[in-house]
């Protein structure tokens, strides 16, 4: 890692677990630019930019930018998704709903594309996906979303086989159910009535929040020997994966 702290890429980053990662990693000391379609500005980041991940011209130009500004990225946490459809069974899902789902796995591998090639010539790397529990604990409406997730956890662990001899570690963070305590929301119907169901099957008192998953994400940064691991981030809910 460089002196002056290793150049991070959030994506996702204005989301409430891109935000608390982004805070997490630059109190870690690293140089932290933020991603997001919006292109907001983050607490802690060096740089926000804006980028649309399906599309990749903008995405060369974003991490061009970041490269020229700052150096080699070092560090890729993806936290990025297209906002889930929940509550359709998986009979009733439209193409143009699974698609929009799956374009998260193709934004991932776009995101690892872009950035790994630069990871082997430095001899060194971390890339972290944020997944979801759902992907290994069904629950109704939600498959669409769990597959897409599942997809991306998949093509990371691939990615840890793959570069491994390269000195880069790929590794998963699957939150359950997550709260912000600072952002308070009403949940849709649906969600109420899955977070009832999961708040029976937790052994902590509260659910995790964002803050709970960025320290999962740091671990995994700072550790060079995890790869190809997945960090469920529960609040206790058996997992069985």
């Amino acid at each position: 890692m460089t002196p002056a702290g290793p150049v991070a890429l959030v994506a996702g980053a204005t989301g409430p677990i891109g935000r608390a990662v982004v805070r997490a990693l630059a109190s870690d000391g690293a140089r932290v630019v933020a991603l997001s379609r919006s292109g907001d500005q983050v607490r802690g980041c060096v740089q926000a930019l804006a980028c649309d991940l399906g599309d990749r011209t903008a995405l060369d130009d974003a991490v061009s930018t970041v490269e020229s500004t700052w150096g080699p990225v070092e560090v890729l946490v993806n936290a990025a998704h297209p906002p889930p459809e929940l509550g359709t069974a998986v009979a009733d899902l439209s193409a143009r709903v699974l698609a929009d789902q799956l374009a998260g796995v193709a934004a991932h591998a776009a995101l690892c594309a872009r950035i790994v090639p630069g990871m082997r010539l430095l001899g060194r790397g971390r890339v972290v996906y944020v997944a979801g529990a759902s992907m290994a604990r069904p629950l109704p409406g939600g498959g669409g979303y769990a597959a897409a997730k599942a997809a991306g956890a998949v093509l990371t662990r691939h990615l840890a086989l793959e570069e491994g001899p390269a000195g880069i570690t790929a590794n998963v963070v699957a939150p359950g159910r997550v709260v912000d305590p600072a952002s308070p929301r009403e949940p849709s119907a649906h969600a109420a009535a899955l977070g009832q169901e999961l708040a029976q099957r937790i052994t902590l008192p509260t659910f995790p929040s964002p803050d709970d998953v960025a320290c999962a994400v740091c671990l995994l940064v700072a550790s060079p020997a995890l790869t190809g691991q997945t960090i469920w981030v529960t609040g206790g809910e058996p997992i069985a994966a």
